[in-house]
């Protein structure tokens, strides 16, 4: 998968920057969240999504807390980050869109509940992305405006945002250049969302593809080789499709020289 945010327009395995070792974990059943560190768990549960049912887990976890409270603006916003992953997993494109719009309800919410939160932000580009991915490109340059909007109030939040830097990046790449598009501007921006958030790995194969789009094979080949480099990556459920990505990416370089 390219998290495209947008498939379409972002790689957005992006997701937002996490706050987790790379540790594994799996849990036998859906956890007990308590108030203190509420959401230690359901956190670790999504960023080792790629660890069989953790995402399934994280989402009833988030979903039992809605139960007692079904206005937790933090809750929603995750919720919609889960939904968003889920529905990258799902085959049935109206299975898909079922779920991003219900990601984007839920960040809704959490904004009309919580302003201002970069992430729930960020979140709900994304989500929006995704159901414009999934519907086709020309249904859906429309939405190019409103996911510039969230991420650059993402970045008016938190300046440090790697992720609204990619998706930034990602949209400049891909859409045409009567939308607004521009593959040096996407160099820009991908090289700073690597710059402010190394570790995540997702930035190594996005900026080297914009790289190779202007020309700029051996910066390509030099950023592939920096992802082998990252000992903690920032979310563990992408880094596995990243590094294989990357070693693949590097294959055909080399076979185009």
């Amino acid at each position: 998968m390219r998290f495209l945010a947008l498939g379409l327009w972002t790689g957005l395995y992006f997701l937002s920057p996490g706050h987790l070792r790379a540790a594994p974990l799996v849990a036998e059943k859906t956890p007990a969240i308590a108030e203190t560190g509420r959401w230690a768990v359901v956190d670790e549960l999504y960023f080792h999504r790629h660890l069989e049912g953790n995402l399934e887990r994280a989402i009833a976890g988030l979903e039992d807390m809605l139960k007692a409270d079904p206005e937790d603006p933090g809750a929603l916003w995750r919720l919609g980050r889960a939904w968003v992953r889920l529905g990258e997993r799902r085959s049935e494109r109206r299975k898909k869109l079922e779920l991003f719009e219900k990601a984007e309800a839920a960040v809704r919410r959490s904004l009309e509940k919580e302003e201002p939160n970069a992430e729930a932000h960020f979140w709900l580009g994304v989500a929006m992305g995704r159901t414009g991915q999934t519907r086709g490109i020309w249904k859906s340059l429309f939405l190019v405006r409103p996911i510039k909007a969230e991420m650059r109030r993402v970045l008016e939040l938190d300046p440090s945002h790697g992720g609204a830097r990619h998706v930034l990046g990602e949209m400049l790449r891909q859409i045409p250049r009567f939308a607004g598009g521009s593959k040096k501007g996407a160099v820009r921006e991908l090289e700073t969302a690597l710059e402010a958030d190394p570790t995540y790995t997702a930035h190594h194969p996005a900026l080297a593809q914009a790289y190779v789009e202007i020309g700029e094979v051996q910066k390509a080949r030099d950023v592939l080789n920096k992802i082998f480099e990252v000992r903690e990556p920032r979310d563990p459920g992408e880094y596995a499709d990243n590094v294989r990505e990357a070693r693949e990416m590097l294959q055909r370089l080399e076979k185009s020289r």
